[in-house]
């Protein structure tokens, strides 16, 4: 009973191709009219689209610390890093598209094209010129951001601020790329741009400020913890130096005339300044061992690569587009000819 069912099932799949194949071969005509449109939009937007400027930089993070630089070592015999340094790596990536270091790429200035203004109002004015900072239709509201500027002197519109910096921001990722080599340690970023100068420009930047944040953030406690114990070396060195003239003076005051009695308060300060000396010393030797902590811990991040004009240009490879022609009209042709076969088959 099951064979007959099976060889059922099969001479209905063979003869459902066959009408299928006929129906595709009767349906060439659509292909063309879906093809002419479809290669009209990719050759024009080819040759209308302006080439893009890339610029790349290179760096490599040095860990400060001791406690790690052995297994780095080790490992790094045989062409792997160390877990923590991976972390690391991949954190540097992470944070250099976050938009609070964006946020201070932004607001720095630069010089492109010969205007020296904010890179946020570089970025807008690109924007602008290719059509990806606003879009106007006629039936939606104007766009709050259509004319908005940054302005380095003014303070105020502070919601319309924060949401051109979310826009910049989503803008600056789609023309970011980051990357980092595991065995290497070696990272990198590139920014496209259709401007030259605008993308050396964010790079250079981007580089400055992650390598200055990462930093700053890698040895927060440790710099907090210098800073306390030299604020408390200060305050010491400062009360040693008021007691010493106390005591100075109580002596100028009595020279040879004082009593037993009299000669109390000259012990009690002198104890004093004694004991201060001994926190004092202890106090000072903190310092020093925080300040070396806070110097051996302290990473630097290193530039191999950063770019140089004149930069890269990158255009849309011709035989991509010609192969995205080739795919999207089969796709939307065969889906037409199937879905019309199968209504002209139920009518």
């Amino acid at each position: 009973m099951d064979r007959p069912i099976q060889d059922s099932v099969i001479r209905d799949l063979i003869s459902a191709w066959r009408d299928y194949r006929a129906e595709f071969k009767r349906s060439l005509i659509v292909f063309l009219v879906i093809g002419i449109p479809v290669s009209g939009y990719f050759i024009y937007h080819h040759f209308m689209t302006p080439p893009k400027f890339v610029a790349r930089a290179s760096f490599m993070l040095n860990e400060g610390g001791a406690e790690s630089s052995g297994l780095a070592t080790i490992l790094g015999q045989f062409g792997f890093g160390s877990p923590g340094q991976q972390m690391s790596l991949q954190k540097i990536v992470e944070i250099a598209r976050t938009r609070i270091l964006a946020e201070k790429v932004f607001l720095t200035g630069a010089t492109v094209n010969g205007k020296n203004d904010l890179l946020a109002n570089h970025l807008i004015s690109q924007l602008k010129a290719s059509g990806d900072w606003t879009v106007q239709r006629p039936w939606l509201q104007k766009d709050p951001l259509e004319n908005f500027l940054f302005d380095s002197l003014k303070e105020g519109q502070a919601l319309l601020r924060q949401s051109a910096v979310k826009k910049l921001h989503l803008q600056l990722l789609k023309r970011l790329e980051t990357y980092y080599n595991e065995k290497t340690g070696i990272m990198e970023l590139s920014v496209a741009t259709e401007s030259q100068d605008l993308s050396y420009e964010l790079c250079h930047q981007l580089y400055a400020q992650l390598s200055s944040f990462y930093v700053d953030k890698a040895v927060q406690k440790q710099k907090e913890t210098y800073e306390k114990i030299k604020f408390k070396v200060d305050s010491l060195r400062a009360l040693i130096q008021s007691r010493d003239y106390a005591l100075a003076g109580f002596r100028d005051s009595y020279r040879n005339t004082w009593t037993s009695t009299d000669a109390v308060p000259q012990t009690q300060i002198d104890r004093d300044v004694r004991m201060l000396n001994v926190i004092y010393a202890e106090a000072l030797k903190n310092q020093e061992i925080a300040s070396f902590t806070l110097q051996n811990q302290t990473p630097f991040i290193q530039s191999l690569d950063l770019p140089l004009k004149p930069l890269e240009q990158k255009k849309e490879n011709l035989f991509v587009n010609l192969a995205k022609i080739f795919f999207l009209t089969l796709l939307l042709g065969s889906v037409f000819i199937i879905f019309r076969k199968i209504i002209r088959d139920n009518s």
